[in-house]
């Protein structure tokens, strides 16, 4: 019995000390608001290396990955707002990605206002060799963009998709293996084969 409660507080010190690696490697990245913690897993990619692009509000817990384009890219989330293990959240667009107060994603959930790659196999395949060699390209190689606007208490449930242009309007609930294309009004319950067309 003691050997057990030494090892749970073994693995939850181990825990903490990986949160606070985490927590101060996003502070480098963005504006983070008091009491909000990154999660050992959690990570900031801000290749344009400007902080104020990315800003994230207080009393917030974050266990997955945003990324900010070189070229371009915002993300600003507001208050109590939660990030699921393995969740994603990128932008390129220069209106970005806005989430309101008291939101809940949990994980495996892609939130994303930009298609990444150029449309056009050529421009992708220059993009790709460009990354490869010298990082992101700080100009816009070509890709599709739209903002992302998420309101006040909304649940997305896991392994869902937020495709770019949508708004997602206050305490709609997006059900586990949904796949957003278009608006969401306020506090409907999206499921997948409602989506279905």
């Amino acid at each position: 019995m003691f050997a057990m409660r030494v090892f749970s507080t073994v693995l939850g010190l181990r825990r903490r000390f990986w949160s606070w690696i985490a927590t101060g490697a996003a502070r480098e990245n963005a504006v983070i608001g008091q009491r909000t913690k990154f999660g050992a897993g959690a990570e900031i990619f801000n290749i344009r290396g400007d902080r104020s692009r990315v800003l994230i509000g207080a009393d917030s817990h974050l266990d997955g990955h945003l990324q900010v384009f070189a070229h371009e890219g915002r993300i600003k989330i507001d208050d109590w707002f939660y990030l699921g293990p393995g969740s994603t959240i990128w932008s390129s667009d220069p209106v970005g990605i806005k989430i309101g107060k008291r939101v809940h994603v949990s994980w495996g959930v892609a939130i994303h206002d930009t298609n990444s790659h150029p449309m056009d196999p050529q421009k992708r395949f220059a993009q790709m060799q460009a990354i490869f060699r010298e990082g992101h390209p700080r100009i816009d190689p070509g890709i599709r963009s739209a903002p992302i606007t998420i309101g006040n208490d909304v649940w997305i449930g896991n392994s869902a998709m937020i495709m770019k242009g949508v708004t997602i309007g206050d305490r709609a609930i997006i059900s586990a293996g949904s796949i957003v294309r278009s608006n969401v009004p306020a506090d409907a319950l999206v499921r997948p084969a409602d989506l279905v067309k």
